[in-house]
């Protein structure tokens, strides 16, 4: 056709494929040079997170808290964190693994209850959430890369 463009050859000693979980280009890759073989299977988490602007009186900026399991059971795997940012930003959000075994669990509203406990419903007094957003995310570590 006279429309036909010929795709572009990529040419280098190392490509980094960066598209996220289970990108097809990857997942192709992995297959055709056996690349999953010898490696421990890769897990899944799902990430929620917010972004709130809080009163200065609330903020410190440079802080970074990291928990790990409540509100989720002792059977799920997950945690939370809170990142301060300047001016007076606040990143939180909550990471669930893919794997619970609770078909009523809901990464969403396990994130809600997390915001309800009481130092963090305190850090968001009087603030506003200005953007949010979920993905999944590898969680298998270093022993998962191919």
């Amino acid at each position: 056709k006279d429309a036909y463009e010929p795709g572009m050859q990529l040419l280098g000693k190392q490509t980094i494929l960066a598209e996220g979980c289970r990108g097809s280009l990857s997942e192709a890759i992995m297959a055709r040079y056996n690349l999953r073989e010898g490696v421990s299977p890769q897990h899944y988490g799902l990430g929620v997170k917010e972004v709130w602007e809080i009163p200065e009186e609330n903020h410190k900026a440079g802080t970074v808290v990291h928990s790990v399991g409540w509100p989720l059971d002792m059977m799920t795997y997950g945690g939370a964190f809170i990142y301060h940012m300047k001016p007076n930003l606040v990143h939180i959000g909550l990471v669930v693994g893919l794997d619970y075994s609770n078909p009523y669990l809901s990464p969403y509203q396990e994130f809600q209850r997390f915001k309800q406990h009481p130092r963090v419903k305190a850090l968001l007094e009087g603030g506003t959430c200005i953007s949010y957003g979920a993905r999944c995310l590898n969680e298998g570590g270093i022993q998962a890369i191919p």
